[in-house]
């Protein structure tokens, strides 16, 4: 695991928490570790850094409750006078 050290993993994996507004208490530090040391057996001493960052952002969900993510719109809503034309038309 030279590709990645496990301070950037537990790094990534709580900046993510945190812009999902999960408030990180003494018990989510304690599973969040967990998580990295599952993470890690699994990933056995093969296993490659950015498998286990891969693994370990995969697997947040089944951890964390985590907020629905809504995804924007692609564009707003057309409507006539959006483009141009009168509305008695």
């Amino acid at each position: 695991m030279a590709d990645i050290s496990l301070q950037v993993v537990f790094n990534r994996a709580f900046m993510y928490l945190r812009a999902c507004g999960v408030e990180m208490t003494v018990e989510r530090y304690r599973t969040l570790l967990h998580l990295i040391e599952e993470s890690v057996a699994l990933a056995g001493e093969d296993g490659q850094g950015d498998e286990l960052l891969a693994s370990v952002m995969e697997r947040l969900p089944g951890y964390f409750d985590l907020p629905e993510t809504i995804p924007p719109k692609a564009t707003p809503e057309l409507c006539r006078g959006s483009i141009g034309y009168g509305r008695d038309v």
